[in-house]
């Protein structure tokens, strides 16, 4: 699927294409040996990663082999939901891929890797600035996907750092998973690699698990309450585990998501 492409007058013909990670897109199937020599290029050239570190396998694992089903709403966006690859062409050959996640809430963005010759271009400013236009157009088509989303930020990082150049940004607080507007927690991450971004001090997780009883468990085929669960077994050390898993996950995933105990 073509998403972008420059007017016929210019000099160089550019198109930004839209491929589902799947063995079975066939746009997908005919473009991965050229996409997959490209990040071998980039991972050897940027990353200074040895050749053995970037097999077919690797790379497989890494930017294609993806937990998420393709899917569809009558209400969503034409592309659908799932992973992709955004790869951008120039004069008939790939010079660069984002791998994004497309959501019913955001646009995720994965990585992304370039052919380094290319990089005069300043690619990782241009792909992010094509993926907010993009997530802006699927927002047009389903109006709950209105979010970008670029992954950690880690401010002592240099190569990071440019996550913050695009405003308005929030950062998530790890203490009480609220979104915080950038500017607000710049002079703290300045002072401590890692800080509560939420200034109330009263703030808590509002979504922390009040009633680990709840929790769904999925033991010897059956689902269970925890409630029920730990009367059966009465081992501390798995109490432990769970509860911890519970704080972890929040109230209302631990009543959605099962926890696997044998």
């Amino acid at each position: 699927m073509v998403i972008h492409e420059d007017p016929p007058d210019k000099p160089t013909v550019s198109q930004v294409r839209l491929v589902p990670v799947s063995f079975e897109d066939p746009e997908f199937k005919s473009s991965f040996n050229q996409s997959f020599s490209l990040y071998v290029k980039y991972q050897m050239a940027i990353h200074q990663d040895p050749p053995d570190e970037c097999g077919k396998t690797e790379f497989t694992r890494f930017l294609c082999n993806s937990p998420l089903e393709a899917g569809s709403l009558p209400d969503g966006p034409d592309c659908g939901y799932g992973s992709f690859h955004q790869q951008y062409w120039l004069d008939g050959k790939i010079i660069a891929v984002g791998v994004i996640d497309i959501l019913p809430y955001c646009v995720s963005s994965v990585y992304l890797y370039y052919d380094p010759d290319y990089s005069f271009l300043s690619l990782g400013v241009y792909s992010a600035l094509r993926e907010i236009a993009f997530t802006r157009q699927l927002h047009q088509k389903s109006a709950p996907l209105s979010y970008y989303y670029m992954g950690f930020y880690i401010h002592s990082c240099p190569k990071m750092r440019y996550k913050g150049g695009y405003r308005p940004s929030d950062l998530l607080c790890p203490e009480t998973y609220v979104w915080v507007p950038i500017e607000q927690c710049l002079p703290s991450l300045e002072n401590s690699k890692y800080c509560r971004l939420n200034q109330d001090p009263e703030a808590v997780d509002e979504g922390r698990s009040k009633e680990p009883d709840r929790l769904r468990v999925f033991h010897k085929k059956a689902v269970l309450p925890y409630g029920v669960y730990k009367k059966q077994r009465k081992d501390a050390g798995e109490e432990a585990t769970v509860l911890q898993y519970a704080s972890l996950v929040g109230q209302q995933c631990s009543e959605r998501m099962l926890l696997f105990r044998n």
